[in-house]
């Protein structure tokens, strides 16, 4: 019997949140890029193990004197189960191979998981005392968006959440965090307005939420009452896209 010693390096590994409890997504995803090659560990990571360039890089456990150079690479995500949207996001390699206490570590670390958002599809289920907003988002011309990033914002308490719109332009954006009505006084409100802002870019689905969220823009005369635990549906227009 003969044994073989295999080194490899994990490039990067990638952690992916619940946009609304911003607890790791337990459940297995799908993750594509070209010439990228990912494994699923016991913790739930997706850890990259190769990409275009950083074959050799990744192939042994001694640094070289000299990295590669500096590449980025867009990867796409999706959920066979339909719970969560696809979305694409980046990833910039070689992360610091520096070792050290996790305080102590660089954002940038290959002993850091890049954390990653996930948004919520239609037909996903919010947690109890959640506050459900369904939105339409569409055109100047009331046509659908698909892709769309959709921000809710209130000032006091400080609440942001966001949600990504499907092909049909359907977004569902689940807000925790409502304060609920004060039954010792009354006067205490248990309805809030929140803010909207939204962001869309033709030709890139499935879209790249960290990138829309550069170019948000306030939708002019919106705003949407919510209170704790409750659902409400309102179609919104981004007067600025036109078909």
């Amino acid at each position: 019997m003969t044994t073989e010693t295999l080194e490899h390096r994990a490039l990067a590994a990638i952690r992916f949140l619940d946009e609304e409890t911003r607890q790791p997504v337990r459940a297995p995803l799908k993750l594509s890029g070209d010439g990228m090659r990912f494994v699923r560990n016991l913790r739930g990571l997706h850890v990259l193990t190769d990409a275009p360039g950083f074959s050799d890089y990744a192939d042994s456990y001694d640094l070289p004197e000299t990295p590669p150079p500096t590449a980025t690479f867009t990867i796409t995500a999706s959920d066979p189960s339909h719970t969560y949207l696809a979305r694409r996001f980046t990833v910039q390699l070689p992360r610091d191979p520096t070792p050290g206490a996790d305080e102590d570590l660089p954002s940038d670390s290959v002993f850091k998981p890049v954390e990653v958002l996930l948004y919520p599809s239609p037909v996903a289920r919010a947690s109890a005392g959640s506050a459900v907003v369904r939105l339409t988002v569409t055109d100047n011309a009331d046509k659908p968006l698909a892709g769309a990033l959709v921000e809710l914002t209130l000032e006091t308490p400080s609440i942001v959440r966001r949600g990504l719109s499907d092909e049909r332009g359907e977004a569902q954006i689940q807000l925790p965090g409502i304060p609920i009505a004060d039954w010792a006084d009354p006067a205490v409100t248990n309805e809030f307005d929140l803010s909207v802002k939204a962001a869309w870019a033709a030709g890139t689905e499935p879209p790249n939420p960290d990138a829309l969220a550069a170019s948000l823009l306030p939708v002019a005369g919106v705003s949407i009452q919510v209170t704790t635990g409750a659902e409400v549906a309102r179609t919104i227009k981004l007067t600025w896209i036109t078909s």
